[in-house]
């Protein structure tokens, strides 16, 4: 098994979108995907790639620092929608990946435990936790299993569809009011069609079923770490 932990330790000094982009310092975002580096290698994984966005040279300055992971920068414009971000994240990693191991993706700077229960089954496609909220299902992507490089990319490739077609797409009245509209008045149309806000939570699972992939449902993923947020919230799966 490998991993690909999509980071950003060191994200741009301007403000984003929002406001300040984290409250948290680069030191201390390093120190924490150093934590997320050492619970991979006492989970056993083979190889670690980091693909990370962070602005500058300051991380690739000081990669050596979560050896023996590998860190492959990447430059990306500012995205408000940190989900569409993370997808062309992993996209751009899976030229340098193996083809035929399973990958263990976690978000930067969160650290997985023996008590996981991410495995793949014989038939098993994905690895993962759902939530239900309401009628809408949704995947946590903080960690989950897929079976080898080309499950990901199909995976991956269609959950960034998802999120794009998800404003064009009839969701009621209002939606198709809005696409008649922009349709006949494109110069009227203000939406952010190149940002949407589509949760990349609810996409990866409706891309899982429209491919269709085969899911095993897990309980626990043995998930810990801080939400790249002004709260700093401590999160637990």
């Amino acid at each position: 098994m490998i991993a690909v932990v999509s980071s950003c330790v060191a994200p741009s000094s301007l403000p984003s979108h929002d406001g300040a982009r984290t409250t948290l310092t680069p030191e201390v975002r390093l120190q924490h995907t150093r934590s997320t580096v050492d619970s991979l290698l006492a989970l056993g994984v083979k190889e670690i790639f980091i693909a990370d966005n962070s602005a500058g040279s300051w991380l690739l300055d000081r990669a050596a620092e979560l050896a023996p992971a590998k860190v492959i920068p990447f430059a990306q414009p500012p995205i408000r929608n940190k989900g569409i971000g993370e997808m062309w994240l992993l996209l751009g990693v899976l030229p340098h990946l193996p083809e035929n191991e399973p990958i263990l993706k976690i978000s930067g700077r969160y650290r997985v435990g023996p008590a996981t229960e991410l495995k793949l089954r014989d038939q098993d496609d994905v690895a993962g936790k759902v939530y239900l909220h309401g009628r809408v299902r949704s995947l946590s992507t903080r960690c989950y299993l897929v079976r080898n490089r080309a499950v990901a990319t199909r995976l991956w490739e269609r959950t960034l569809d998802e999120m794009y077609a998800e404003s064009a797409r009839i969701h009621g009245p209002r939606s198709l009011l809005r696409i008649l509209k922009s349709s006949f008045r494109p110069q009227r149309d203000t939406l952010r069609y190149g940002d949407p806000t589509a949760a990349v939570e609810t996409a990866i699972y409706n891309a899982i079923r429209y491919l269709p992939l085969r899911l095993h449902e897990v309980a626990h993923l043995d998930v810990e770490g801080i939400m790249g947020s002004w709260i700093n919230e401590v999160v637990k799966e």
